[in-house]
């Protein structure tokens, strides 16, 4: 190592410790602060585990779940943070460039923008783009829907995105529940 590399390394490491010292105090514009309405929206795209043969002929996609959570922070009184508790541990939000996000997932202001994610999600997957995660989480609900949309009964109101998507959500729910 050089002279003048030793040196520019020194006066870096004053910098830094200087820098350090003087640390700005969070603002309203530099920290976090929820909106009026107070709720943020979270898309999460997960997976369904299937077991994996190596022996087998075809390999299977896996199956796609899509699912918006609202997120409600509070705010810690000893420390002053904001945090919201995913169930296992307290998760703080950070600012990047682009917004604000909770652990790598990006937080969303409106349903709508946290939608219109889970469609492009969807589209990438190769997963029919429907509204998928709207439907009710109730079997028989969706069996009434599946039978009054079927394409086969010449019912010339069905809709079959919404046929599909009942199968799909249908086939998601069994997988999960074995």
């Amino acid at each position: 190592m050089t002279n003048a590399q030793r040196k520019a390394l020194r006066r870096m490491a004053e910098m830094n410790a200087s820098s350090n010292d003087i640390k700005p105090a969070a603002t309203h514009s530099s920290g976090f602060c929820p909106h009026e309405a107070g709720a943020y929206y979270l898309a999460t795209v997960g997976t369904v585990g299937k077991v994996i043969n190596l022996f087998a002929v075809e390999i299977e996609q896996p199956v796609y779940t899509y699912v918006i959570t609202t997120i409600n922070f509070e705010q810690d009184s000893d420390t002053g943070k904001w945090i919201w508790f995913d169930g296992r541990e307290n998760l703080s939000p950070r600012k990047n460039q682009d917004g604000w996000r909770l652990g790598s997932k990006k937080l969303y202001d409106t349903r709508a923008g946290a939608e219109a994610e889970l469609q492009r999600m969807m589209d990438k997957n190769g997963d029919r783009v429907t509204k998928v995660h709207d439907l009710p989480d109730c079997m028989t609900t969706l069996k009434k829907i599946r039978s009054a949309h079927h394409p086969d009964r010449n019912n010339h109101d069905s809709d079959h995105d919404l046929y599909q998507a009942v199968i799909e959500k249908i086939d998601r729910m069994r997988a999960v529940s074995m």
